[in-house]
């Protein structure tokens, strides 16, 4: 029975993926899993980043395995920018396997305060502190780029959930057409060691989209998934 096997089950060999953050940190370590088993991985970042560096290193981890990486920059900020890099992607694949919608920003308060023990003082200080542009740049990283991006992919995910495979089965049967949403653990605790309050109310936010999603997208056999990592360097 080799549909039993490890190497079947949990095969991404020949798949198409995009990642984005994914020139660094938890997107990059996504990346780097994917290429190294075999799949094709379409890195987006910043410009600012070190995508051409990334994608070298990438494509040599995968020389072994078939595994590839192209990059691509994009600000996930704006609807315009995504909806490119969508029609960009469109033009080279009829099918997207997986949308990893990575990227993400935190944006602490200017004056820092030891929540704990802080004054009244001290904590509204600190709390006043956060710029306006704090919440709406966190928020349009943190959980709208995340609806955008599903949306602009949403025929390419659907068609990779529709593809037909062999034994009359189609993609979803094998997995394919998938959303993973990073949201952070921030989004269910109340974060009292340090003022994430910014970031750990956009995170939250991406919980109850990650469910919004799962329920406009099932007709479509796209799935929608959230993951909640812990702290990374």
């Amino acid at each position: 029975m080799n549909s039993l096997l490890a190497q079947d089950m949990m095969s991404v060999k020949g798949r198409v993926a995009l990642v984005t953050g994914g020139s660094s940190g938890i997107g990059r370590m996504i990346a780097q899993g994917l290429v190294t088993n075999g799949a094709k991985v379409y890195i987006v970042a910043l410009s600012s980043d070190a995508i051409d560096q990334t994608v070298s290193e990438l494509n040599q981890v995968g020389s072994e395995s078939g595994g590839s990486a192209e990059g691509y920059a994009c600000d996930l900020s704006s609807k315009g920018s995504i909806a490119q890099l969508a029609q960009e992607i469109s033009a080279k694949e009829p099918k997207l396997d997986m949308l990893i919608s990575n990227a993400g920003i935190r944006r602490d308060p200017p004056i820092a305060c030891n929540v704990l023990t802080a004054t009244l003082t001290e904590l509204q200080e600190s709390m006043w502190s956060s710029r306006e542009t704090d919440w709406t740049d966190t928020f349009r990283i943190n959980s709208t780029a995340h609806y955008f991006l599903s949306v602009a992919f949403l025929p390419l995910l659907a068609a990779a959930a529709d593809q037909p495979l062999s034994g009359g089965h189609r993609g979803r049967d094998d997995g394919r057409g998938v959303v993973v949403i990073t949201s952070s653990c921030a989004s269910m605790h109340n974060a009292t060691n340090v003022d994430l309050t910014s970031y750990t109310t956009s995170k939250a936010a991406t919980d109850h989209l990650v469910k919004l999603l799962t329920a406009k997208f099932q007709r479509f056999y796209v799935r929608v998934v959230g993951i909640n990592p812990g702290w990374a360097s």
